[in-house]
């Protein structure tokens, strides 16, 4: 069996969390969970592949404003108010969805902590 699959085995044979494989989290951040979930091609445990979600919607949120702020300068520039209207509307939607997802995120480290 190769090294990788056994890293990602228990005791009794099933995957185990991959957390310690995704980009960016540090090498301590091994889990002993059992994986559930297939993310970005790594099998993660149900609390981590939350986490993970939460973190691309949160990046992907950030994107679609950084967007509609470079396309609603562009809709000012260009004297097209409807365009800018429109745009306004999506960051009505997007910005307490980002929110939403820190909010979520936050209460799911904090559930994590032995204090919290």
């Amino acid at each position: 069996m190769s090294e990788n699959k056994e890293e990602r085995r228990e005791a009794g044979g099933r995957a185990r969390c991959q957390i310690a494989h995704v980009p960016g989290k540090p090498p301590s951040s091994a889990c002993a969970e059992p994986a559930r979930e297939i993310v970005d091609g790594l099998v993660l445990c149900e609390r981590h592949a939350l986490e993970a979600k939460l973190e691309g919607q949160i990046e992907c949120w950030g994107e679609m404003l950084f967007h509609i702020e470079l396309w609603s300068r562009e809709a000012r520039r260009q004297k097209r108010p409807g365009v800018v209207g429109l745009l306004e509307n999506q960051r009505a939607r997007a910005t307490p969805a980002r929110r939403r997802a820190y909010v979520d995120l936050d209460v799911l480290s904090r559930r994590d902590m032995p204090w919290g």
